[in-house]
């Protein structure tokens, strides 16, 4: 990659290297991390870096550190609790700085982090890194989400302050290193909390933008059944390892069911006609239950699929499972903001009664959702369940509107499939070897997923795939059935 590619796709002329110094009884030492300027004099990196320290340099490149000319600066604001703080420097104005952007974040979303680990010596190290968690809705948090690591470097020492990069402005700046796996953030929306921060950035007519629709929160949902025990991203596709666990090595079926039970309202009901209901929550509850297709067991899967997309991505549901013009069911469709765009969730499930038979009813369901004229039907339906309290509501409006070509009508979709089958996994339960066994059943849900699947996916389309191993799919149906029966 050319200097300039380095300098667009990453903001290297915006990153530097900052140095502290402290007095310690061996003499002076000194501590090592990133930062990078947000306008001509003020900089951003994590507080960590230089708590305790008065004597404060910056090197804007690595042959300035190579050749020890710095800028001295000074920490005119810190926040322990985010762990930032803000640097000033005086004498020589920098030329290149990065906008702040406060958004939510999307789960598995590309993102690009550039910074100066103390492993690469002086030189800057860029790399390529995914959304892998997010706290947003978690009150008593330290950190904002996670990232994943590279496989370029392994010890993140000296990138704390790195600036967290989507579409070339700061989304979040990089704190700290856990495992091997995982690298925690706080995000610039977080930030924005801190009124004496938020002051210090309108003072110096510091660039921020706003996502659209950023303080959106989709409508509330009942608590989850599932466990993510995996959540792989070694390749394409990412899949979700689901469990609902074990008591002295029983499956928790009762737990799943009278949990699932909350759910019913949510699956069987839109956000209007929960609204639209006059009558009481049981009333409400007898009303929803009328239309779970309780004798298709396909539904079983969907409702699952719903469940987990709502949790663990935050959707917002527009259509649980219906026929389309062709009489052919399909799953859920939810609507994900991320970013600035708008992602069309259009979701597919399998029940049966092993993983092979489980993936190709999986495999059809995506190919028939890959058609375009499949597409062109389910985004016909979406129109009459938009409702205005939604952000991006007119994009949701543009995905029906005929006059469009059909990859203009939305930003990304997204294939989110829930595969459950019987499995041995579960039925023959070994605590000490469930989670070796699972990540290998993972590994093959995903082989034979790829080999089934064509090579060459439409343009704009990306699978996520949930993968749920079940002791027997009969008992567990009948058991949800008495319980809402």
């Amino acid at each position: 990659m050319s200097e300039q590619q380095l300098n667009e796709e990453y903001k290297l002329d915006s990153i530097h290297i900052i140095e502290s110094w402290f007095e310690a009884d061996e003499g002076r030492v000194s501590k090592r991390g990133t930062c990078f300027s947000i306008s001509k004099n003020l900089l951003l990196t994590a507080y960590h870096v230089i708590r305790g320290s008065t004597d404060l340099r910056i090197y804007t490149s690595s042959d300035s550190y190579v050749e020890e000319e710095y800028i001295i600066t000074n920490c005119t604001y810190f926040n322990e609790q985010y762990d930032i703080a803000i640097l000033e420097i005086s004498d020589e104005p920098l030329n290149n700085f990065i906008t702040l952007y406060s958004t939510s974040v999307g789960l598995n979303s590309d993102v690009k982090v550039c910074g100066y680990p103390v492993e690469k010596e002086h030189y800057h190290a860029p790399m390529n890194a995914k959304i892998t968690n997010n706290y947003e809705n978690v009150d008593n948090r330290e950190y904002s989400f996670e990232i994943s690591q590279s496989n370029t470097v392994s010890k993140y020492g000296g990138m704390s302050g790195s600036p967290i990069i989507y579409n070339n402005s700061c989304i979040g700046i990089l704190r700290i290193q856990q495992g091997n796996n995982t690298l925690y953030t706080t995000s610039i929306k977080d930030l924005l909390n801190d009124p004496l921060l938020l002051n210090i950035f309108q003072e110096h007519q510091i660039d921020v933008s706003i996502q659209e629709g950023i303080d959106y929160q989709p409508p509330e949902h009942p608590k989850s059944p599932f466990k993510y025990c995996i959540d792989c991203n070694a390749e394409y596709p990412n899949i979700k390892g689901v469990d609902i666990g074990f008591t002295f090595r029983e499956w928790n079926i009762n737990s799943f069911t009278e949990t699932v039970h909350d759910w019913i309202i949510d699956y069987c009901l839109t956000l209007k006609e929960q609204i639209n209901f006059s009558g009481s929550d049981w009333g409400l509850f007898k009303h929803a239950r009328l239309n779970y297709p309780k004798d298709d067991l396909n539904a079983l899967g969907d409702l699952c699929l719903h469940i987990a997309i709502r949790e663990s991505c935050k959707t917002i549901p527009i259509i649980n499972k219906i026929f389309d013009m062709n009489n052919k069911i399909f799953s859920c469709t939810h609507a994900v903001l991320n970013f600035d765009s708008l992602e069309l969730w259009l979701g597919a499930s399998s029940v049966s009664a092993n993983i092979e038979d489980g993936i190709q009813s999986a495999i059809t369901s995506i190919r028939y959702i890959r058609e375009v004229q499949s597409l062109k039907n389910r985004l016909f339906m979406l129109n009459a369940k938009i409702d205005e309290s939604w952000p991006h509501k007119d994009k949701l409006r543009r995905l029906s509107d005929s006059s469009l070509k059909l990859e203009e009508r939305f930003d990304k979709i997204i294939i989110p499939v829930f595969i459950m089958h019987n499995s041995e996994l579960v039925a023959d339960y070994d605590k000490e070897k469930f989670l070796n066994l699972f990540n290998e059943h993972v590994q093959t849900c995903r082989g034979l997923l790829k080999n089934g699947l064509n090579k060459d996916p439409i343009e704009f389309i990306d699978l996520r795939v949930f993968y749920f191993p079940v002791s027997d799919i009969k008992v567990l149906n009948d058991a949800l059935l008495e319980e809402l029966y």
